[in-house]
């Protein structure tokens, strides 16, 4: 008597790999499990944009819609130089120069505004940095507003107008040890006087913003 032989095509998977009798596991084969994934290093650039859009996105999702538009106008304004100073005190500890922010007067316009000039110490004296040109464009800052500057040891700094043949020095330095001298900026109202907003920050760069000089758990 003859034998029935039946022959049972196993299922193909997507990948082209047939399945087992016994398992729904695709095999895998020998040559990819030695590859493996490719693991790599982040390079200086991705390291640095990283913490850029981290700060950035932080203070936009952390944004208090109901101050009012001219209040939400301040405080991005003031998150958005807080993310770049940490940007150029991780940039100053990466490429061991130091860093800092000029801010002095535009007289560009009807009337003098504030502006910010980041700045990085050369074996010359400051200067433009010659990278992130994107990130350390000029800032003009406090339209409408009143800056006011402090910094721990020194007496409360006036605000000059910015000549680049002068080159004068930033009065905000990231050093390249990851050190700051503490101080803080203060937005205030240019027809009462009332301070609207501060930025802190200690030695160790640890930024603070206190909408009218308070902290939020003090309000």
């Amino acid at each position: 008597m003859g034998c029935l032989v039946v022959k049972v095509k196993m299922p193909t998977s997507a990948t082209g790999m047939r399945r087992t009798a016994d398992s729904d596991f695709p095999l895998v084969s020998p040559r990819l499990t030695q590859r493996g994934a490719i693991a790599r290093g982040f390079s200086l650039i991705e390291l640095l944009v990283a913490v850029l859009i981290i700060v950035l996105l932080t203070g936009v999702v952390s944004l208090n819609v109901g101050r009012g538009g001219a209040d939400l106008g301040l405080e991005g304004e003031v998150r958005h130089l807080s993310g770049l100073l940490a940007f150029a005190s991780a940039e100053a500890g990466l490429s061991a120069a130091d860093h800092g922010l000029f801010i002095g007067l535009n007289s560009e316009g009807d009337e003098p505004r504030y502006q910010g000039i980041w700045m990085r110490r050369f074996d010359q004296g400051w200067a433009a940095p010659r990278g992130s040109a994107e990130v350390f464009a000029a800032l003009d800052l406090a339209e409408g507003y009143e800056l006011r500057l402090s910094l721990e040891g020194q007496p409360d700094l006036e605000f000059i107008f910015y000549e680049p043949e002068l080159k004068p020095a930033p009065q905000i330095v990231t050093w390249a040890g990851g050190e700051m001298t503490p101080g803080y900026l203060e937005w205030l109202d240019v027809r009462t006087g009332d301070l609207l907003y501060r930025l802190e920050w200690d030695l160790l760069g640890r930024m603070r913003l206190l909408p009218r000089g308070v902290a939020d758990d003090e309000n």
